[in-house]
């Protein structure tokens, strides 16, 4: 005998889906009786919980404990779409369910991975997965565009150092560290008229006049990577980037395009 667990997935803030006839103790009488009148060995049946729109993942995890120390043979659900909330969470499971040679079992569809109509129907479900992925990825670059177009950077609540957001959410200057970001621009423009200095070297004589002056990052002493993430954002001179896209806006900028084109060139 095949040992064999179901999986049932439940959403505890859906009562009408209990009255409709995939509640958990439908699901769970429907998943042994199909294990039965197959000679199935039902070990246990998992339960994952969704309330309130918070899904607990902790029955799938301790599936895959079971199916890590070699005790499944057979998962049985009683269809993708009440057994998952998306096709990208099942594609995921699905994939890992083939990796430990573990079959899926969808009863009320009558889908069963191990034979070939069944290996491509989930196959399909698997496509039609990473198709809902890819426009989803479309959809959030093309908001991303227009917050870009209309002037509303996706920075969310982080913006570059030196600004800040007031109570309006309108973009404005942090006094204190807007004065910073202008002094690192100011010292690197003259620290690249020196000829004999490198780049590296640049960088670290302009940390020690940082430090020197006990100007932080954030209260922390910069690094390199904050003085180099700071010198290469168009954001100081009023420009803001998405991939091809470039945009101008109100609010205050820090330095000039041209100073910001002049420590690039150097």
């Amino acid at each position: 005998m095949k040992n064999t667990f179901s999986l049932v997935r439940i959403s505890t803030s859906i009562q009408s889906e209990e009255n409709g006839g995939t509640g958990v103790q439908f699901q769970t009488e429907k998943l042994s009786q199909y294990a039965t009148l197959n000679d199935f060995n039902l070990i246990k049946t998992i339960t994952d919980v969704c309330s309130g729109g918070l899904e607990t993942r902790d029955g799938i995890e301790e599936l895959k404990s079971h199916i890590e120390n070699g005790d499944v043979d057979i998962v049985l659900i009683w269809n993708v779409s009440r057994a998952f909330r998306s096709m990208i969470h099942f594609t995921k499971f699905y994939e890992y369910l083939k990796k430990h040679d573990v079959e899926l079992i969808s009863v009320s569809e009558g889908i069963r991975s191990s034979r070939k109509e069944g290996e491509m129907m989930f196959g399909i479900m698997c496509s039609i997965s990473a198709y809902e992925k890819e426009l989803i990825r479309e959809r959030m670059l093309s908001g991303r565009y227009m917050k870009v177009k209309s002037g509303i950077r996706g920075y969310g609540s982080k913006l570059p150092f030196g600004y800040n957001k007031n109570t309006d959410g309108e973009i404005e200057l942090d006094e204190d560290n807007s004065r910073i970001v202008k002094y690192i621009f100011r010292k690197m423009n003259s620290l690249i008229k020196n000829p004999k200095l490198t780049k590296s070297k640049r960088t670290r004589r302009l940390l020690k006049l940082l430090q020197n002056r006990n100007f932080t990052y954030n209260g922390k002493p910069f690094t390199r990577w904050n003085v180099r993430d700071i010198l290469k954002n168009t954001f100081y001179f009023g420009e803001l980037k998405y991939g091809e896209i470039k945009t101008t806006h109100n609010y205050q900028s820090i330095i000039s395009k041209r100073l910001f084109n002049q420590i690039c060139i150097g």
